[in-house]
């Protein structure tokens, strides 16, 4: 099941639309969880709307709840975690309309979209972003983390706050897309 939207009507017609569905049917969210169990709820909203220069942003209210099943990261046995995941995303067409990663408002997420979205893709990948540090870090390849000479351990006593800070969402997003 996939739903194509044409995000330029979609926008500007204040469209909506939202569903649910088993975490199972996100291939790439499928691979970390520890279990089929769990429900996804998802509402998005589009809009435009004009920023302080004057021109015109395609926006999409993107609001995810529901809970997954996924390994814990000390016993990795399942564990429930809930999604509460509130999003106001900016579409862009090209590299070139993203703002600098220090100018992005700190409420607004710029991603690249052509004409179409689809919106099961675009919802995995906002689960997939909102992921605890811990979890992702386990979805790093095995290859990548047996060469670190850093101890896992030694990694996770760094405050989430500060790898927040130092990795871009994009640059998360395609290392979870090399996959």
């Amino acid at each position: 099941m996939s739903t194509i939207i044409q995000i330029d009507r979609f926008t500007r017609q204040k469209q909506s639309i939202s569903g649910h569905f088993a975490p199972a049917e996100l291939r790439r969210l499928a691979e970390c969880l520890a279990g089929d169990e769990g429900e996804i709820s998802y509402s998005l909203a589009g809009n435009e709307a004009t920023d302080a220069a004057g021109s015109q942003k395609r926006c999409v209210k993107c609001i995810i709840s529901g809970w997954i099943l996924v390994p814990d990261p000390g016993t990795l046995k399942p564990r429930r975690y809930d999604l509460a995941i509130e999003s106001r995303l900016v579409v862009v067409r090209s590299e070139s309309e993203l703002p600098p990663l220090e100018l992005e408002s700190a409420d607004e997420d710029y991603i690249l979209c052509g004409a179409e979205m689809n919106v099961m893709e675009r919802i995995e990948e906002e689960i997939l972003l909102n992921l605890p540090v811990a979890l992702a870090r386990q979805l790093e390849p095995a290859e990548k983390s047996a060469k670190s000479s850093t101890p896992v351990n030694a990694k996770a006593k760094k405050p989430a706050s500060v790898t927040v800070a130092k990795s871009s969402p994009f640059a998360r997003l395609a290392e979870l897309k090399r996959r």
